[in-house]
């Protein structure tokens, strides 16, 4: 029998395409945007005067529609204007430096003998976008979805750099449309690129269980069978969705799931029921289900490295970790492994993201790993205290490091390394 024969069957719910319930769905219609829908036609209509719009900061709380509207907005233009106009988005998690935007900027003006990404120094790539731009005669307005995240990796000249090629073209008819989340993004700027940016400011401010339900409802009735789908179903959805900040993509991944498993449950009716389930799926905590699965001793490594840092969060070392380790496992009356093998948990935990090591030269004393936890120790404090494998360490315990008399945690560290080493000599 195939796993997949007892699916192969016409569902009773259906009547549409479930992708209309994704983030990447532009819908026709944006319930409880007109405003700010209207403020981005009446900046972009300069363009059908024939005149380069202002510069756009779009601000608002994720799944507030920000870039959603956006991409409606300039598909709008693009059908008003379709010879006149050239886009370019750019998310900036993905493209985060100055010489990944300007050279896709420069790609989506003209392919024609194509820029590399990589080798060319930053002022040719700069010169290049400059005569494509000259070229197209066109108005190209470049969209920097979570601008933001640039300026927090390279600072407030990669924008600048930027915003200047947009500016310096003769018929200067370059814009730029920011995305952020972060309300104090232009305090962070300075005078320079505050100057260059010059733009308009649009908020979005999050949606209530209500202004969440209207955009729920549309969606569903042209994809759900009538009678096929419980109100309340809707409402709670909303109402989830409302309590994540506003989140409309929330209540939206929340629906489809709920519709999914309706489907898998052969039911025929979407209920309530089915959204708490879906919610569960959503909420499913990543970190808390990878501690959860992880083999006991690399759970006592963890605590290991937990208990020590709340002695000393940066400079922490495998030989610590071990003695530490060791301890615990009498704690529990568990047999420890070898140093070796610890070492080798460690270098798991770290392909796991939930260390980081560094290795670092401390002269004639050799090199050392030092090692730090990332930035959720509380969570995983948590999870490993709601662990029943862990349940006898006690963990108001404190860490090995408290045996060493000094304030300095290097001059500690160091102190350490050398008394390790020395202990590893011959006779």
């Amino acid at each position: 029998m195939n796993p997949f024969d007892k699916f192969d069957r016409q569902n009773n719910i259906l009547k549409g395409d479930l992708s209309t319930l994704t983030s990447s769905h532009i819908p026709e219609n944006f319930p409880h945007r007109d405003r700010q829908i209207g403020l981005m036609v009446e900046s972009l209509s300069s363009i059908m005067r024939d005149s380069r719009p202002s510069n756009l900061l779009l601000y608002g709380k994720t799944g507030t529609g920000k870039s959603s509207v956006t991409q409606y907005v300039i598909s709008k233009l693009g059908e008003k204007a379709p010879n006149s106009i050239l886009t370019c988005y750019l998310n900036c998690q993905t493209f985060d430096s100055p010489y990944s935007i300007l050279i896709n900027v420069a790609r989506s003006i003209s392919d024609v003998d194509s820029i590399p990404l990589s080798g060319w120094p930053l002022d040719r790539v700069y010169s290049e976008l400059n005569t494509r731009i000259e070229k197209s005669k066109r108005y190209i307005v470049i969209i920097l979805d979570e601008i933001d995240k640039l300026v927090e990796k390279n600072g407030g000249d990669s924008l600048y750099v930027i915003l200047k090629a947009a500016d310096e073209s003769k018929n200067s008819k370059t814009s730029i449309i920011g995305i952020t989340n972060d309300t104090s993004f232009t305090e962070k700027l300075d005078s320079r690129v505050k100057s260059r940016l010059n733009q308009e400011s649009i908020i979005f401010p999050p949606y209530n269980a209500s202004e969440l339900k209207d955009i729920l409802e549309p969606r569903v009735k042209d994809i759900i069978k009538e009678n096929s789908i419980e109100e309340a179903a809707i409402n709670l959805c909303a109402a989830i969705g409302a309590q994540e900040h506003g989140d409309a993509r929330k209540a939206i991944d929340l629906m489809r799931i709920a519709i999914e498993l309706a489907i898998r449950e052969n039911s025929d009716c979407v209920t309530t029921s089915h959204v708490y389930k879906a919610r569960d799926r959503l909420e499913t905590d990543v970190l808390k289900e990878t501690i959860r699965t992880l083999p006991t001793h690399t759970k006592i490594v963890i605590l290991s490295c937990i208990t020590a840092s709340e002695i000393n969060k940066t400079n922490m070392i495998t030989g610590e970790i071990y003695a530490n380790y060791k301890d615990i496992c009498h704690d529990m009356k568990i047999p420890p492994v070898s140093s070796r093998r610890v070492s080798d948990l460690l270098s798991d935990l770290e392909e796991a993201g939930l260390i980081t090591t560094t290795m670092k030269s401390l002269g004639r004393y050799g090199r050392t790993r030092f090692i730090q936890l990332n930035e959720k120790e509380k969570e995983m404090k948590k999870y490993l205290g709601e662990d029943e494998e862990m349940a006898n360490f006690n963990f108001n315990r404190k860490s090995i490091q408290t045996r060493f008399g000094t304030n300095d945690p290097t001059e500690a560290t160091l102190d350490k390394i050398i008394s390790a080493k020395e202990e590893e000599r011959p006779n």
